[in-house]
Parts: C-alpha cells; sequence; structure tokens
C-alpha cells in the first residue's frame, strides 16, 4: 500500500510539472502574441477543469491520460509556434538559392569576409539587460551602401542559440526583403541612441512561472532610431519585447514584433 501511494504521488507530481510548463508556454507565446488568445484560453479553462486535486480526493481520470494529454498539448502549441516562426520569416518575395537562405552561423564561426557593422557586435556576457539593448543595437542600425542584407541577417541570428527556432525569431525583427530593396535604392542608412531595456510586472511573472525556463528574463526595449534617406533624415521611436536566456552565457530566446514598423 505504501508503495502504490508513492507511486501516484510521483505520478502526480510528473501532471503538475507537464502542466505548469504548459501553461508557461502558454503564457510566453501569448504575450509575444504567436498563439492567438482565444486559443491559449481554451487550453487553460482545459487546464482548470482537469486540475488533480492535491490530497483528499480520488482522480476519475488515468493518471496515464493525464500525463499524455498536457504533454500532447504542449508538443502541439510547439509546433504551432515553430509553423508560425517559418511562415513568418520565409517571405514569397526573396528568392530561394539566395545567400540567406543558407543555414544560421554558429557564434565564433561567421565567415570574416562579410561585411559587419561595429553596432552588431554580440557581447559575451551573463548581464540580459546588457545583451538586451546590444540585440537592440544589432536590429535598429544598418548601411545599405556597406553591407548586404543577409548580412545583417547573419549577424542578428548569431545572438540566438543555433539549434530551434531561435535565429529565425531573432531575424524576424529586420525589415522584410522588398523593404530592404527600397532601402537600397536610396542609400539608406541607419543609427539608434538612447536604448533602454526594462521589465515589466508581467514579464516579472512569467519569469517566476513553475515551466519557465532557467535564467529567462523579459524585457521591453525601446530607442531612436535616425534614419537617412537620399538627404532625408527622419527619427522614429523604435519598440520591441525580448526574451533573454542566460546561463554560461546570454542567449537570444524570443521576441515581439516591433511596436513602431
Amino acid at each position: 500500500m505504501t508503495h502504490n501511494h508513492e507511486e501516484v504521488r510521483r505520478h502526480h507530481w510528473l501532471i503538475r510539472y507537464y502542466r505548469a510548463q504548459l501553461r508557461f508556454e502558454l503564457r510566453v507565446l501569448t504575450a509575444l502574441r504567436i498563439i492567438p488568445a482565444p486559443i491559449a484560453a481554451a487550453v487553460f479553462a482545459w487546464l482548470r477543469r482537469t486540475e488533480i486535486p492535491k490530497r483528499g480526493t480520488d482522480v476519475n481520470q488515468s493518471i496515464r491520460s493525464k500525463i499524455v494529454i498536457p504533454i500532447v498539448i504542449l508538443l502541439a502549441v510547439t509546433a504551432l509556434a515553430l509553423a508560425l516562426v517559418a511562415r513568418w520569416q520565409v517571405s514569397p518575395e526573396q528568392p530561394s538559392g539566395m545567400p540567406g537562405s543558407a543555414g544560421t552561423p554558429v557564434p565564433g564561426e561567421v565567415e570574416d569576409t562579410a561585411a559587419r557593422l561595429e553596432a552588431w557586435k554580440r557581447p559575451t556576457t551573463t548581464d540580459a539587460k546588457e545583451f538586451a539593448i546590444a540585440y537592440a543595437r544589432a536590429i535598429w542600425t544598418y548601411d545599405t551602401t556597406r553591407h548586404s542584407f543577409y548580412d545583417w541577417e547573419d549577424a542578428v541570428s548569431v545572438y540566438a542559440d543555433p539549434t530551434g527556432a531561435a535565429p529565425r525569431v531573432a531575424k524576424s525583427l529586420l525589415p522584410r526583403w522588398s523593404e530592404w530593396k527600397q532601402l537600397e535604392l536610396h542609400k539608406a542608412h541607419a543609427s539608434v541612441d538612447g536604448i533602454t531595456a526594462e521589465t515589466t510586472p508581467e514579464l516579472e511573472a512569467m519569469a517566476r512561472e513553475p515551466g519557465a525556463r532557467k535564467g529567462w528574463r523579459g524585457f521591453v526595449i525601446r530607442g531612436k532610431q535616425t534614419t537617412v534617406l537620399d538627404n532625408e533624415t527622419t527619427v522614429t521611436e523604435r519598440q520591441a519585447a525580448v526574451g533573454i536566456v542566460c546561463a554560461s552565457i546570454c542567449k537570444f530566446w524570443s521576441a515581439t514584433a516591433q511596436v513602431s514598423p
């Protein structure tokens, strides 16, 4: 009896663990506007209805089904997120087989022949805020007369973990291919000043979730981008939200679309 009781307790702990992971993933993907809010609300409602009691009552459904269902939903949500990220990144205007369609460079293995701006330099740090500011500088600084669109993409993707969808998400805050071609026509270049990276109560709460990835921090990054097209200069307020994971070193993990296009 004691052995069976311990097994049930262990199974209940596993169920709660996977459900906590699912809750955290849904909060992050909803905050980043990857998963529509109605879908997330439906899953949260299901989680509330099927909550396992901590003590004193029997579980009507089988332990196995309560473990399998959250795992299946978590995998489905992750697959949907990856599919959406891939769809955002692939543009029908960008020809296949171009340099940008090659594999993502690994930090430390970027070709020396590529044109690089000093503002794109990826810091080696364990300070999440410093890393978020550096990423903001990289996505808001360019010079069409000195580098190609693919140089820019490669430099930004180096901020992310080379595995998974992180490099694609990191590049998703850059202009589209068609927008870049227009910038080239006007010999455009841009720099950014006054960059800040601040957290919010919502992002802090997400970092404390039981299913949060270790070392995850969320920031709202802001800056004033000065753009020169031909002889015309404009200043634009830029803003985005990013997620950074810092373990041995910091790496880009997630981002929203920019508020100011």
